[in-house]
């Protein structure tokens, strides 16, 4: 059986002050194991600040099947 490979995208978030909404992301494409990717997010690998209370990033790891698509299923 094949591993499955997966994508690290960041994106970003903005909140109108009800509701979060997704502006844009980035995803780099290497495609890697799962466990090389969950490592890549995890705490303590990024150093971030936030000057924004409104606007935010997120780290994901997405199955490479799910390039491209609204909503990975």
């Amino acid at each position: 059986m094949k591993e499955a490979l997966f994508v690290l995208v960041i994106s970003m978030w903005g909140n109108d002050g009800s509701i979060n909404h997704p502006i844009g992301q980035i995803t780099f494409q290497k495609p890697m194991s799962s466990e090389q990717c969950n490592w890549l997010i995890s705490d303590g690998q990024w150093k971030h600040q936030t000057n924004n209370e409104f606007y935010f990033l997120v780290a994901q790891c997405y199955p490479v099947s799910c390039t491209g698509q609204e909503k990975c299923t």
